[in-house]
């Protein structure tokens, strides 16, 4: 009842003031209309807190209100970022550069770093909270950014043994790449794969920098699909690991064009080799629908699950003849998960057998 009648007269004062972590657990001064104040701050103040200074208020009559002060703490919100880097360059140590979500900044990785080390970026994290009700502050403190390694092996070499060593099914799997290959150069030319490999560390450094799109418009370009409408969408709820589909353009019941339309699962999002992988796939598939095979994306063909098959395994065929298939083999060593229409054995063998081929032109 006090608070209610100390509220109808107007007889509490009240204010905000911002304090620093250094304030926590210690008195602090304000000023309110030319007087002074002495409140202690509570030690585990969080964000916002609401404080009564008891008889702090006006006077009337025989009622005196309270001082209603509600703190702000200026603390900023801690956040966390990962960073990539190969073996070699945690070992030695380095510098890689990071964008935090707001700038680019350069990071030092220490020498004999390791994978799952933590690296704490003070004052890099993000600004204090704010509130419409709160006082304005001049300067905002930040929180920390906390950077996890994740250390990759420099090199990922294929498992190639001995032919003989193959299972029957995958000595018809390995006749198959030989010809399907030799079936595609015929269709296209020995031009089309006078590429350079896209290195890993190259992938994890766009990652760092700019984010996964990045790996996305760097394959395009070593597709040479430049020119093409190419879109890039994410979802949470396709079952497959990536989708590729050509679509129209439509305007007034016109057919005025095509694109392509790629789908990426979220789940992939945090590792740039297991976007690489997919995305090479999915533009592979671009690659087989405008020069090898013009029905394989097209809507009104009905094709048997054989027929399917045989144009999947030809797109993973065509990653490796690119000379990006090393992020599938990636993948699998990391996460024992084949990104692809073979198994593991073929994809090491097909690594090999591609390298061989292109090497020898």
């Amino acid at each position: 009842m006090k608070r209610f009648w100390d509220r109808i007269f107007s007889l509490d004062h009240e204010s905000s003031i911002w304090v620093e972590e250094e304030d926590l657990g210690k008195e602090v001064v304000f000023f309110y209309e030319r007087q002074r104040y002495v409140t202690k701050i509570p030690q585990d103040l969080q964000g916002m807190t609401t404080l009564y200074l008891k008889g702090y208020g006006k006077t009337f009559r025989n009622r005196t209100g309270d001082f209603i002060l509600h703190v702000w703490l200026n603390r900023g919100q801690d956040n966390g970022k990962s960073l990539w880097l190969s073996e070699s360059s945690a070992r030695r140590g380095t510098d890689k550069k990071l964008f935090t979500g707001e700038k680019l900044i350069t990071m030092v990785i220490p020498p004999r770093s390791y994978h799952g080390l933590t690296i704490r970026l003070k004052g890099y994290g993000l600004e204090a909270a704010t509130s419409p009700r709160a006082p304005t502050l001049k300067q905002k403190r930040r929180g920390n950014l906390y950077v996890k390694l994740c250390v990759y092996p420099d090199r990922t070499p294929p498992n190639y043994g001995s032919f003989d060593t193959l299972s029957t099914e995958n000595m018809v799997f390995e006749g198959w790449v030989y010809r399907r290959f030799d079936e595609i150069v015929d269709k296209i030319g020995w031009s089309f794969f006078n590429v350079k490999p896209i290195q890993a560390e190259l992938v994890a450094d766009l990652f760092n920098e700019s984010g996964w799109m990045s790996i996305f418009h760097t394959l395009v370009q070593h597709l040479n699909l430049d020119t093409l409408d190419i879109r890039l969408i994410t979802s949470d709820s396709i079952s497959n690991p990536g989708i590729c589909q050509k679509r129209a353009n439509i305007q007034d019941n016109k057919i005025l064009g095509y694109y392509y339309q790629i789908t990426i699962n979220e789940k992939f999002l945090d590792n740039p080799f297991s976007i690489a992988a997919i995305l090479a796939h999915e533009l592979c598939h671009v690659v087989y629908a405008e020069h090898i095979d013009s029905t394989s994306m097209a809507g009104n063909v009905i094709k048997t699950d054989k027929r399917m098959l045989e144009d999947e395994r030809s797109v993973d065929l065509l990653v490796f003849m690119f000379k990006i298939g090393e992020f599938q083999l990636r993948v699998a060593r990391e996460k024992h998960l084949t990104l692809g229409y073979f198994n593991q054995e073929i994809f090491d063998r097909i690594q090999v057998i591609a390298s061989k081929k292109l090497n020898s032109v």
